[in-house]
């Protein structure tokens, strides 16, 4: 499998409060697909269109842990990256995200535990201007 990709090999000691990491993705109905096969989520909300329609959101809506997935790539290979160990994800579901929407996944170093070596990275996921997805992780820098 040498094609997958390489995460940052970043240490504690280098990694700075205030430090942004900032990535984008376009979810595509592939994404929704690929994941409902993957955590057994078949809620027609996410991936039945006619009974979607009839819902408040007029169409499937992409799953919000699909979402939480990016964020631990975020975590897992840029920032802190390959080091990395999540410990706790905490994210509130602001606005729906739909299908072919692209996603800025933007993660800050809040705090750093030098005792630990653990950080707290503050989590924003936008659709254009809108915050759609807004939290906290956890993570130790092993």
């Amino acid at each position: 499998m040498s094609n997958i990709p390489k995460a940052i090999d970043r240490t504690f000691e280098s990694i700075k409060v205030g430090e942004i990491y900032t990535q984008e993705r376009t979810v595509r109905t592939e994404d929704i697909e690929a994941f409902a096969k993957l955590s057994g989520d078949y809620n027609p909300l996410h991936v039945d269109a006619t009974y979607a329609a009839a819902t408040q959101f007029g169409k499937p809506v992409v799953h919000g842990m699909l979402l939480g997935a990016l964020v631990s790539e975020l975590v897992g290979m840029h920032l802190p990256g390959m080091r990395c160990l999540l410990l706790k994800e905490s994210l509130e579901f602001k606005l729906p995200v739909f299908a072919n929407d692209t996603v800025r996944v933007e993660g800050v170093i809040a705090h750093k535990s030098e005792a630990a070596k653990l950080l707290e990275i503050k989590i924003t996921i936008s659709r254009d201007t809108d915050i759609v997805v807004a939290g906290i992780v956890h993570t130790k820098v092993i």
